[in-house]
């Protein structure tokens, strides 16, 4: 299938940064048998190292989606071995190259079929839904701050300053597995609603708002990328940058559903009805006929019956 038969449209931009020397960025977006994929990862270990993790690992997870023996997987059940499949292959290459030791990837991943959003991500890397012009980060970070945060030690605002921030506590290629969080029921997607898939070289300079405020700004998703770009590095630029955004413009699947579920009904109460009249027809025209005989009749034929009575009545005193 085609990008836009999932009636999806996709903006996409990497940045280097201010700082670092070589973007260990990865992005792609691609068909599967499963649905449309797309996915970020944010390399780490090295120049090197952060390059061949994150590129191999987006390499891995196609390899993975795109085999047909797959297609008839569960969809969480995929995304979850699509992972650990990337996280062996990343494993394997440090086996076989030692100057790889201490590489790894986060990743983010999202998976679009019939409307439906399926999500799978390890790391720091984030993914938001914008929808009537709100916005709502849908995944939660794997990192130190996070639990801090979910434990009540720090707020957010003050997670943004520790210096623990970038300490992640899941990511491709570190462990032997990587157990990475899946949606196990998808998000139903409403016309309209955008999805951005990004690296945490955005959102260290750019908070939600101002994300938000961008993406909103433009109709053109492409546009909206270079703009998230150049805010982060005019905030700092102090990671690489990357971003996907993507547009959904096919109808509301709730509203799918609510039409089929009213047409259904409609259907049912029309055959209810002819089911009805139908049998109502059939009961009229079936019915037996009870033909009355005339009132003289039952009268001569009583008043016989009862005279032939008397008389045998007679008959008998007579013998006695």
């Amino acid at each position: 299938m085609n990008i836009s038969d999932y009636h999806i449209a996709i903006g996409n931009a990497t940045d280097i940064g201010k700082i670092r020397e070589q973007n260990e960025d990865y992005m792609a977006h691609f068909d599967t048998p499963l649905g449309y994929c797309i996915i970020v990862c944010d390399g780490m270990g090295g120049h090197v190292g952060g390059q061949v993790a994150s590129q191999g690992a987006v390499s891995a997870i196609q390899q993975f989606l795109q085999d047909p023996q797959n297609k008839n997987s569960l969809i969480p059940l995929a995304l979850k071995n699509a992972i650990e499949f990337a996280n062996y292959q990343l494993r394997e290459m440090v086996n076989q190259n030692t100057a790889l030791k201490g590489m790894g990837t986060t990743c983010v991943l999202a998976l679009i079929k019939d409307g439906q959003l399926y999500t799978a991500h390890a790391g720091d890397s984030r993914i938001y839904l914008i929808r009537n012009k709100h916005i709502k980060q849908i995944t939660k970070d794997h990192s130190i701050v996070q639990k801090l945060i979910d434990t009540g030690v720090l707020t957010e605002e003050e997670a943004e300053l520790s210096d623990k921030k970038h300490q992640i506590s899941k990511a491709i290629g570190f462990f032997e597995k990587v157990d990475p969080t899946i949606t196990q029921n998808p998000l139903a997607l409403h016309q309209n609603d955008k999805l951005l898939l990004c690296s945490d070289g955005l959102t260290g300079h750019v908070n939600k708002a101002k994300i938000n405020e961008i993406v909103q700004s433009t109709d053109d998703i492409q546009n909206a990328t270079l703009k998230l770009i150049s805010a982060a590095n005019e905030g700092g630029g102090t990671d690489n940058i990357t971003v996907q955004l993507m547009h959904y413009t096919g109808k509301s699947v709730t509203r799918k559903r609510r039409l089929s579920i009213k047409k259904l009904v409609a259907a049912f109460i029309i055959l209810a009805a002819v089911g009805c009249l139908s049998f109502w027809l059939y009961r009229k025209n079936h019915e037996p006929k009870s033909v009355s005989p005339p009132i003289g009749n039952i009268t001569d034929t009583t008043k016989k019956t009862v005279t032939g009575e008397k008389d045998t009545h007679k008959d008998k005193l007579k013998s006695h």
